[in-house]
């Protein structure tokens, strides 16, 4: 009879302990999802699939091209080509060029396909995904920015009646509108103001620097010290502008309106 008893005892522990480790197991495996789902929701929001090509620019070129900020799929280059530089074969996805100081520069596709051009101070263009690479054979220094976005190419719906050329026109200029992407150039003179208006998310690059003071929809206001050459990736906002200052503030926005990955 105790051996009876012994046995069902011994059972009852077996089965109470497999049931104990089962239920500590789902508890890992989840625990596991969670984390991997975490590490991955990381992984797409700080570096983007496409910035973790071996063709990057940064990786094939770091001497020529340095990252300045990489948020919201978006990426900040500075480029910086001497005379004779070259860099070897890399790509891009969609992206936004600014020329801060031209030059010459020739370009090599990936056919072999060669193409000299004359990129001018004050240039700006939008373009699509690409690979080349690049020689400056030119007598100067080619330095400018460039924009990428590693977004999915579909378009948000914004609303136009609060967008920037809609609410400040004489302010605010559209230069280009393609590829999800535009392109905005804001020129304030001292005093000069702007209704709220908003923007997607965007970078910002001062061209001018100055004084101003932006204040959000719950009227919270912040003055801020644009620095010439400033740039940064801004998310979607909106608000009113002020020059609070005594110079011309001259600025290049680069509106990305996509969607996150």
């Amino acid at each position: 009879m105790k051996k009876k008893i012994n046995s069902q005892l011994i059972l009852g522990l077996g089965i109470s302990f497999a049931l104990i480790a089962c239920n500590q197991n789902d508890k890992k495996e989840e625990q596991a999802k969670a984390t991997d789902t975490t590490v991955n929701a990381t992984t797409e929001t700080v570096q983007p699939v496409a910035q973790e090509n071996a063709m990057d620019a940064v990786k094939v070129a770091p001497g020529l091209y340095k990252l300045v900020s990489d948020t919201l799929g978006i990426r900040i280059l500075e480029i910086n080509y001497k005379p004779g530089d070259s860099s070897a074969m890399h790509s891009h996805p969609d992206n936004v060029l600014y020329v801060i100081q031209g030059g010459t520069g020739e370009f090599t596709g990936k056919d072999g396909t060669k193409n000299a051009s004359e990129l001018k101070t004050g240039m700006m263009a939008v373009r699509s995904a690409e690979a080349h690479s690049v020689k400056n054979t030119g007598k100067t220094t080619l330095k400018a920015i460039l924009v990428e976005v590693s977004r999915p190419n579909e378009t948000i719906s914004q609303d136009a009646a609060m967008g920037a050329t809609k609410i400040a026109p004489d302010l605010y200029k559209s230069k280009n509108d393609t590829l999800g992407i535009r392109v905005l150039e804001a020129t304030y003179k001292p005093g000069q103001s702007s209704a709220m208006h908003s923007h997607p998310d965007l970078v910002l690059y001062v061209i001018n620097g100055g004084t101003a003071e932006f204040t959000g929809k719950d009227g919270t206001k912040n003055v801020s010290e644009l620095k010439s050459g400033m740039m940064a990736v801004r998310p979607a906002e909106a608000h009113s502008v002020k020059n609070t200052g005594k110079t011309t503030i001259k600025v290049l926005l680069v509106e990305v309106n996509r969607p996150m990955k």
